[in-house]
């Protein structure tokens, strides 16, 4: 895959749709409370317009959103000005090693369809978490449906890697396979993962996961 490329198109286009998108993964805080303590400093990487970071706020955890899209973060602090949102785009996170006590992945690696830019993704995350920390993952399996399996099949041919997509409104997205997944996040200790429904950004059904891991 040339994620180099994909790369900037990809910030391009979170910038153009940053004011139609809803997202609607939810955010357990029962799960949150029997893992957290009230005052955590929690990580929101790939926060979008903060809808997550103000659940967690309001909650009362000490909740930081950071996201490349700048357009994104224009958006959260008009609607919630009040947050702390910043724009980051890098290989390494602005952060310290071991400062946050839980980290949030919502739906971030289906916008990150490289295998590299995950691992490098989850490694800046390890570093970030302090140990015993919180990492809630929360995005998508392979669909088994007849128009995701044609696009798996077009996305494989194309790109070499079963799940990666092309939407036509300009973006290429990635649903998971469940041995990736394990394997991706092996060097944390599982918790539980949960399945669910949710709906997407374009207002299509799909089965979803829920990862809760510990960093070592």
């Amino acid at each position: 895959m040339d994620t180099e490329r994909t790369r900037d198109d990809q910030h391009e286009y979170w910038d153009r749709v940053a004011d139609e998108k809803t997202f609607s993964h939810p955010l357990d805080a029962g799960r949150l409370a029997r893992h957290l303590r009230p005052d955590a400093r929690v990580l929101d990487l790939g926060c979008g317009y903060g809808r997550a970071t103000n659940e967690l706020a309001q909650l009362g955890y000490d909740a930081l959103g950071v996201d490349p899209a700048a357009g994104m973060i224009a958006r959260g602090k008009r609607l919630f000005p009040e947050l702390d949102l910043r724009v980051w785009s890098g290989a390494s996170l602005p952060f310290e090693p071991a400062c946050f006590d839980a980290a949030l992945l919502i739906t971030v690696l289906t916008a990150t369809p490289g295998d590299d830019d995950q691992r490098a993704l989850i490694a800046e995350l390890r570093r970030v978490l302090a140990p015993g920390g919180l990492l809630l993952v929360s995005d998508l399996f392979l669909q088994d449906d007849p128009k995701n399996r044609a696009r798996y099949a077009a996305g494989l041919e194309r790109h070499g890697r079963m799940g990666v997509f092309e939407l036509e409104e300009g973006v290429l997205l990635r649903h998971h396979e469940r041995t990736w997944m394990a394997e991706l996040l092996g060097g944390f200790e599982e918790l539980e993962t949960t399945e669910i429904e949710v709906t997407t950004m374009n207002g299509n059904t799909c089965r979803a996961f829920q990862y809760w891991g510990r960093r070592p």
